[in-house]
């Protein structure tokens, strides 16, 4: 037998596996800015009317951040054509009904995959009285400044996760990405303004801007995430 013809049936069974593996893959897409979202194949049949969004967790407990996440995703989420539970109504939903043993729970398994788990959506659904709940877990969350010594672009960046999870534990939509936003260009050379005085050092200022807020970029990230969030009720508006 040729080399040739014992490479043929390799062939096949590598096309084989493609074809087999192509409903899997119909189901994530990238975004043109970079956001992986996965969609499930059955999501159109999901008859979801109101999502609870949980609250928002951060690996060194940020609370700053998880309430400011939280508040632009209500705003950005709010006219998808669902009923939304703020996560500040859901956060004191879940203690006064399930008790902060549950709502630790909850909170290490968002953080630790990124979504809650298929014991726990069940229980969160039937207390919260609701058909799914959103999970949101931040992955970075930082500004870079430049000296007024040093040439370059303040910078602030965020990376999110997020994942829509239904009453049964199915995973029915995620998205992760991020978003930097940079401020005007430091330049050494420019004449500084003025000099401070704190503690043993004399600082220029040169008049420069820093980083951009954190409102700023995620704001952007959100409202871009939005755009892609399944309308799973647009013809039926939620009572």
């Amino acid at each position: 037998m040729s080399r040739r013809t014992r490479l043929i049936p390799s062939a096949l069974a590598a096309l084989v596996l493609v074809v087999l593996a192509l409903p899997a893959a119909a189901a994530k897409s990238k975004g043109r800015s970079g956001d992986l979202i996965t969609t499930a194949p059955n999501i159109t049949s999901a008859r979801l009317r109101s999502i609870a969004l949980l609250p928002v967790a951060t690996f060194d407990k940020n609370f700053r951040a998880e309430n400011m996440v939280a508040s632009y995703v209500g705003q950005n989420f709010k006219d998808t054509g669902h009923r939304w539970i703020s996560a500040a109504t859901t956060r004191d939903m879940i203690r006064s009904l399930l008790g902060d043993s549950v709502l630790t729970a909850v909170r290490e398994g968002v953080l630790k995959s990124g979504r809650t788990d298929s014991l726990h959506a069940p229980l969160l659904c039937a207390k919260l009285r609701a058909d799914a709940v959103l999970c949101v877990r931040v992955d970075q969350w930082e500004q870079a400044q430049v000296l007024w010594n040093q040439s370059g672009k303040p910078m602030t960046s965020i990376r999110l996760k997020a994942a829509l999870v239904d009453s049964t534990g199915s995973l029915l939509w995620s998205v992760s990405g991020g978003e930097t936003g940079e401020g005007p260009l430091h330049d050494p050379s420019t004449n500084p303004l003025s000099v401070s005085s704190s503690g043993l050092d004399n600082l220029p200022v040169t008049g420069q801007g820093g980083p951009p807020p954190y409102e700023e970029v995620l704001n952007k990230l959100l409202l871009r995430w939005a755009s892609q969030f399944p309308r799973l009720v647009a013809s039926e508006p939620a009572k």
